[in-house]
Order: C-alpha cells, then structure tokens, then sequence
C-alpha cells in the first residue's frame, strides 16, 4: 500500500529523525526508567508525524542524558553535516537535563546553519498514557519543515534557540525557558506570538566539532576558597567558566580571587565569567570587584547562560 501519491512524494520535506534516549523513550523496569525506544518504535507510536514529513531514522545512541558526554555532540555535528544536503531539516531527541548543553554546543559547532535542526524531549515518556512527547514531536517537525535556519529547543508552548534555553522546571511540561532573548515562538492564550531568525545566511555551511573537554564551570559561593581555581589549573584545565553573583560580583576580600585568577590567566587558562541570575546576565563595569576581575583578563559572557558559556568556551579552545 503506498502511503504518499506521486505528488506528496515530489513536494512532502525530508526530515532526518536522529534519536538519542532520555526519557521520551524511557519505559519502567525495576530499577527505574530505562531508554529502551528506537526511532521507528518511536514513529510506529507517533504516527501522525508522518503527514508531516517524509522521515527517516538514525539511532545515535540510547542513553540517560546525564551520560552524556562532549565527544557525542562531536559526533552528531558530524552527522548532521554528512546528511545536510539530503535533508530539509533534522529532528534530534534528546533527554531533557543536558539538552541545553548540547542545543548550545550545536549552535556553535554548525557554522552558517541554513536548515533548522530541531531538539526535543519530553518530562513524562511516550509509553505513558499522560506523556507531553506526542505534543512535543509535532511541535518539533513543524518547526523542522519550516525552513527556519539554526539550532531550536522546541518544548512545551516555545520554540527557543538553540544557546538561549535553559531548564528551569524538574517535571513541568513547559521545562524551558528562553534566556534574554525573545522566544522564537510562544503559544499563549492570546495566539502565537514570533520572534522570527533571519533567514539569510552568509557564507556557506560547515561544521567545525571539535570540542575541550577540559573546561569547568565553578559557582561562586560564600566561603568557597581561591584555591578552586588553582586545582583546576594544577588538574589540567584550560577553561574556566565563572558563574558570579549578580551582575558579576566576586570575593575580593578574605577569600580575595583575584590573585588565583590572575595566576590562572598567567598560565594561559581562559576565564569567562556569567551570571548566577537566569536574567539579565553580567556587567562587569558596575561595582569594583566586576571592574578588577575584568582588569585582572576575565572575559564577559554578558546575557549568556552556563551552558552557551561552557559549550562556547570548549569549541573556542578546540577550534581557534
């Protein structure tokens, strides 16, 4: 039985469907939820996604996304690079609690994007009866057919770019937030609201995926110690990512940082500092110890979250 006409089959937008885990594809065994579902388990329960999209499948990994790791975003850039002319755009799902991390590292690895390159999960699994997948997958292939270039988040009522989303709810079905910037769209009681990408791209696609792995963030905290900063340069680390109270304060009294982030910086470890607020982010010319940190060579992250942040920082040391 043919499932599209001749006509479908010649105006109908491929759409490459990669499949990573988390708890959309989640079922319950005795020690908890378990990835088990594969991309055509996954299609089989979600059948209207296929008057869509003509859709394809490629299993990338099955994994909690608490595993993940930075060589898997190497991996999937990849992938998406090697398919990019056959397809019109890309489905990734992917477990919500590092999703952000790797939208972000996408956004950074996947230069002059024309396509859209959609990310997606879940908080309940498709094999319960209450799940948000279903809503979610739909939401993701629309936006991935939609011909919009980058990297999104599509959850809950948003679609968010890639390096502005942020998790903010445990078991929310709307778990994403959009960080200083506008959601791409917002589904409200009023209507939807647009905050459209250009679409005009300069330049032609490439992917540049490596990534360094050896970058931290650290959370400043009261009574935390200067020698934080030592110990991840003496461990070998080449990037720091500072996330600083308020617009970019830092201890600069008893526990003074200054001097173990000047030795940092010394020995060629890159600092970058965000804030510990979701909004608004740093601005390090408003109190003296933001003033003396950036002074001392900290770099601004400004508006941008930890995870835009870590994620930059590694491609930045791996690529330039």
């Amino acid at each position: 039985m043919e499932i599209y006409t001749e006509e479908e089959e010649r105006t109908m937008k491929k759409v490459l469907f990669l499949t990573t885990g988390g708890t959309l594809s989640c079922e319950a065994s005795e020690d908890g939820l378990i990835p088990k579902l594969q991309g055509a388990e996954i299609l089989a329960q979600v059948p209207e996604l296929n008057t869509l999209a003509k859709i394809s499948v490629q299993d990338l990994c099955l994994i909690d996304s608490s595993n993940l790791e930075p060589e898997y975003w190497s991996r999937w850039a990849e992938v998406i690079g090697d398919n990019y002319n056959d397809y019109d755009g890309f489905v990734l799902s992917h477990g919500t609690d590092t999703m952000a991390y790797t939208s972000s590292a996408l956004t950074h690895m996947l230069i002059n994007l024309g396509k859209p390159v959609v990310l997606t999960g879940a908080q309940v699994p498709l094999s319960l009866s209450n799940t948000d997948a279903r809503s979610n997958l739909q939401l993701a292939f629309t936006i991935a057919v939609s011909g919009l270039p980058g990297v999104f988040v599509a959850f809950g009522n948003k679609v968010i770019k890639g390096d502005c989303a942020k998790k903010i709810f445990s078991k929310n079905f709307n778990a994403f937030e959009s960080v200083n910037e506008t959601p791409v769209l917002f589904f409200s009681k009023s209507g939807m609201k647009k905050n459209l990408p250009d679409r005009q791209i300069v330049g032609g696609f490439r992917v540049e995926n490596k990534m360094e792995a050896k970058v931290m963030a650290i959370t400043v905290t009261p009574g935390l110690k200067p020698a934080i900063i030592d110990f991840a340069v003496e461990k070998g680390y080449k990037g720091i990512v500072l996330e600083l109270y308020g617009a970019g304060g830092i201890n600069t009294e008893k526990n003074d940082f200054l001097p173990a982030i000047r030795r940092a910086l010394k020995k060629g470890v890159k600092i970058v500092c965000v804030s510990q607020c979701l909004f608004d982010g740093v601005d390090l010319s408003l109190y003296p110890m933001g003033i003396l940190a950036a002074q001392a060579g900290v770099e601004s992250g400004a508006g941008m979250t930890l995870e835009a942040a870590l994620t930059k920082l590694m491609w930045i040391l791996a690529n330039r």
